[in-house]
């Protein structure tokens, strides 16, 4: 017997094949009694202006258990210029700036550009069957792009129109059933500052718009008396409910003027970091667009290749670097990187990637598929991003999201936030 035949008998036999099975799955419905679908509305303004009241709070609550999977804010866009359309530049997230998510006075997330934050976490990195079945349920992509993406459509003079989407937040994406009786969620939503960020600004475009008939959808389960009760009582003795979550911050660094290279520190502190996305940003048309700072190619066909500027990086922390030790020098490294960290091939083309998705990641977890393996910053350790042979003013802003490991506990007292 050889070696492989050896390995094989060593593992066993199968008890039945697959296909051979026909045994029902175990039920669940001894654990739930009922689900129901849940609208909850703002408990201060309903309609929403850049210039006028620009902040809405909605609460979940309740003796019910939330499906975190589930919830989705539904609103309506309302074009008021009687002449001009309006042209959003990137989904209906974009009309929003800084998003809260806080429980029972506790703070979960704070992200204050959401609308950057959610086209490059809850856009940019989807598959293009993940692309598609999430713009069937948010509305506003009405086509398809020549890159085989879905493209945003437009709202006429004096029209409105509905639409949904995702909340990408911590609890939101923790795939548990919430007990808001011990956890009630507080959402709070601000509305965009500058038009640019989420609309096309030219001559024959509108910027004067409302959204209207806000509504958070989720679905609310009802456990069984029993299982019900084995939670409360375990939470009335003091035991807690911990649910891993991701938390994302974010900082922005603005780079001088005619600068080929910029570097600069963060001294926060994590019990785990896990990654580290930068983007660059510019003022003006391109302001929600994710654009390379260096010396782009022209059109997507018929390009003559050679080896152009490409921005290079590296990250400190403390005495390691990423990479070591030479810093990434070529966009095929960095969609590489990219492509690593995500763990499945997104939607985008090079050319795309290079022209308005473009990312620097760095996955600092010692194991790709453990989270809990991310690495501490509470000793002290300086982070340090070092930029070079970018193309002066082509970026006016770099953005740093780090992602970082942490537990959400709920008690009987209520919930905190272990980071």
């Amino acid at each position: 017997m050889s070696a492989l035949e050896s390995l094989i008998a060593a593992s066993g036999e199968a008890p039945i094949h697959g296909g051979l099975d026909f045994t029902l799955p175990p039920s669940s419905t001894a654990v739930v009694d009922r689900k129901q679908h849940v609208r909850a509305y703002p408990t201060s303004a309903s309609t929403l202006t850049p210039n006028g009241t620009r902040t809405i709070r909605l609460r979940l609550g309740g003796d019910d258990f939330i499906d975190a999977s589930s919830v989705r804010i539904l609103f309506t866009i309302n074009n008021l210029d009687g002449t001009n359309t309006l042209k959003p530049v990137t989904g209906p997230w974009g009309c929003w700036q800084q998003v809260f998510l806080r429980s029972g006075g506790v703070e979960l997330d704070n992200i204050p550009y959401y609308n950057r934050f959610h086209t490059q976490f809850g856009w940019n990195h989807l598959t293009m069957q993940e692309q598609y079945g999430s713009v069937g349920v948010e509305g506003l992509h009405a086509t398809f792009s020549t890159q085989m993406r879905p493209q945003v459509g437009t709202i006429a003079a004096n029209k409105s129109f509905t639409c949904m989407h995702k909340l990408h937040l911590s609890l939101l994406s923790s795939g548990k059933l919430l007990p808001t009786r011990y956890a009630p969620l507080e959402i709070e939503l601000s509305l965009i500052s500058s038009a640019s960020d989420w609309l096309e600004t030219g001559s024959g475009n509108s910027t004067n718009f409302s959204i209207s008939d806000v509504q958070i959808l989720y679905d609310a389960y009802a456990l069984d008396e029993s299982v019900q009760n084995s939670f409360y009582s375990a939470l009335l003795k003091n035991q807690v409910l911990s649910i891993p979550v991701l938390n994302a911050y974010q900082v922005v660094q603005t780079i001088p003027a005619g600068s080929t290279s910029y570097s600069f520190s963060s001294v926060r502190a994590f019990s785990r970091l896990s990654q580290i996305w930068l983007t660059f940003r510019k003022d003006g048309p391109r302001s929600s667009e994710f654009i390379s700072p260096g010396d782009l190619p022209g059109e997507p066909s018929n390009i003559a290749l050679e080896n152009k500027p490409v921005p290079q990086v590296r990250l400190s922390i403390g005495p390691h670097n990423w990479p070591a030790p030479q810093p990434v020098s070529s966009m095929g490294e960095h969609y590489y990187m990219f492509q690593k960290a995500l763990g499945h091939v997104p939607n985008m083309s090079r050319y795309l990637f290079e022209n308005s998705c473009f990312t620097m990641v760095f996955d600092i977890k010692k194991m790709p598929t453990d989270i809990t393996s991310a690495l501490s910053t509470r000793s002290g350790d300086l982070l340090r991003v070092d930029l070079t042979s970018l193309t002066a003013d082509t970026a006016t802003e770099v953005w740093m999201t780090m992602l970082s490991f942490g537990v959400c506990a709920i008690r009987e007292s209520g919930v905190s936030l272990l980071t």
